[in-house]
């Protein structure tokens, strides 16, 4: 909870102070502009007002992110920013296209000997030369600060800042141009951050409807995310797994089928245990809808302690943690009894551990979702609890050899 709460404050502040930077950057750019005649600076001025519509739909989704869902608003109010969005990138839009269609006019004439003179001073080089510092200083403030929390936000945003760089360096080569008569450059220079800035809209046009119409996002982490929820024994499987996008966090919904008498008491519990290990790696996740069901079990894994590797005719070890090897047993209940359908003889890794030796074994043989395991003594207490937390059945017996546990769990219909 500290982690997260840190990681929303570094979000909130970040984004006050660019607001806040980008809007005396608007201003000054503006103002220049126009004593320029530069439409390139006009241009650099509109980018920069996205910048600002950027930051400030981040802050509304921020400050939104505080609310809890409600009867009315299941899913909370992320969604916000997505229509303020989508509103900004419509204006993006237009203002785009207003300086393309002068652009475009500005070059024609320029062709047909009407050129348009453009103004430089030492006053409008100096400010380009400090705009242009303070936007590779923000852009490094975003680095530092999205390195240091973790946050995939402000890394994002910090390379969208390289662009911001790029184009008020292309700015300044249009004065420069002016200085030498060269005119012609700075509709030119116009017209290609015009470009940029209609690529910007597109991006947050694209994004908000896909995220306003509840479509399923390609999450480019998915095959470790799901390895990452794989790893609960208590889920026998994952049915199906899709990544949803609520402003600018993200929604997992789970349909996940659930081991045989599954507590519905312990739901809440595994739930929340799934999120905390997810958010380790992706912070951006903060919540997961479970949709669970109990399925009739068909397959029933079962481990066995053994002394040596003899396949069925290995010999049960009597003690849990000097076992050399554990057999991992997969029987399929059918219509008329069951099938040994796979048997698998492991190495146990932790039979030369000094310490914690039956719970590390304990927690392996969990994580291959067994479902019973057969053994000569009770277990230590720390084992015991790790198979009742994960529902695995423990039953002692007096038997030999493999053999004898396979011929009892093909008698056995449970």
């Amino acid at each position: 909870m500290a982690a997260n709460r840190e990681s929303h404050n570094n979000l909130f502040y970040s984004n006050i102070i660019l607001v806040i930077t980008y809007s005396i950057l608007f201003i000054f750019k503006f103002f220049y502009s126009i004593i320029s005649n530069s439409l390139a600076l006009q241009a650099d001025a509109y980018d920069s007002l996205t910048d600002i519509a950027m930051y400030f739909v981040a802050l509304i989704g921020i400050i939104y992110s505080n609310k809890k869902p409600n009867e009315k608003f299941p899913y909370g109010y992320y969604r916000i920013e997505n229509i303020i969005s989508l509103i900004f990138s419509i204006f993006i839009f237009i203002t785009a296209y207003n300086i393309i269609t002068e652009s475009i006019s500005t070059i024609y004439d320029t062709i047909n000997g009407k050129e348009k003179i453009i103004h430089v001073s030492s006053d409008i080089m100096m400010f380009l030369l400090i705009s242009l510092t303070i936007t590779i200083l923000s852009s490094l403030y975003l680095f530092v600060v999205g390195k240091k929390s973790k946050s995939p936000i402000l890394m994002s945003e910090f390379k969208e800042k390289l662009f911001d760089n790029l184009i008020s360096g292309t700015v300044i080569v249009g004065f420069v141009g002016s200085l030498f008569n060269f005119f012609m450059l700075d509709p030119i220079i116009s017209l290609i951050i015009s470009i940029f800035i209609i690529k910007g809209g597109y991006e947050i046009f694209l994004n908000s409807t896909k995220i306003l119409l509840d479509a399923v996002i390609d999450f480019e982490n998915r095959t470790e995310l799901i390895s990452i929820i794989e790893s609960f024994p208590q889920l026998k499987k994952i049915n199906k797994l899709d990544v949803r996008s609520y402003g600018r966090y993200l929604i997992i919904e789970l349909d996940a089928s659930l081991k045989k008498n599954f507590p519905l008491s312990q739901l809440e519990k595994i739930k929340d245990a799934i999120l905390k290990k997810v958010q380790k790696n992706f912070p951006c996740i903060f919540k997961i809808i479970l949709i669970s069901r109990s399925e009739p079990q068909q397959i029933i894994r079962v481990a066995v302690p053994l002394k040596n590797n003899e396949s069925t005719d290995s010999i049960i070890s009597d003690h849990y943690g000097e076992a050399s090897f554990f057999a991992i047993m997969d029987f399929k209940k059918e219509s008329d009894g069951k099938k040994l359908i796979n048997l698998s003889i492991k190495e146990n890794k932790f039979k030369d551990v000094e310490k914690r030796k039956g719970i590390l074994i304990s927690e392996w043989l969990s994580s291959e979702k067994i479902d019973k395991i057969y053994l000569k003594k009770e277990l230590n207490k720390g084992p015991k609890l790790i198979y009742k937390s994960n529902l695995v059945t423990i039953s002692i017996i007096n038997l030999q050899n493999l053999q004898d546990i396979i011929n009892l769990e093909l008698t056995n219909m449970n």
